[in-house]
């Protein structure tokens, strides 16, 4: 099932406000996997701000249509 912008900016909040941090997996242009971002709980409101006015509704890259977000994960990341 394809995620949506409205699905990802709900997701943000309620890991921000869980203390969590955030794991995006993005679909990318001649590569065969995924590339995986991850960002603390501390730039949640900055990423946030960024995929919003970067990715369409269905949250495709606004300037490369290749580029695609597919996933994401609520996690500890341990560094």
């Amino acid at each position: 099932m394809k995620l949506t912008k409205e699905e990802l900016i709900s997701f943000f909040n309620v890991v921000k406000k869980q203390g969590n941090d955030i794991v995006i997996k993005l679909k990318m242009p001649n590569q065969t996997e995924p590339e995986i971002i991850m960002n603390y709980n501390s730039s949640i409101d900055v990423k946030l701000e960024y995929y919003k006015n970067t990715y369409d509704e269905n949250l495709v890259h606004k300037n490369c249509k290749d580029i695609e977000i597919i996933d994401m994960l609520a996690t500890k990341i341990p560094f």
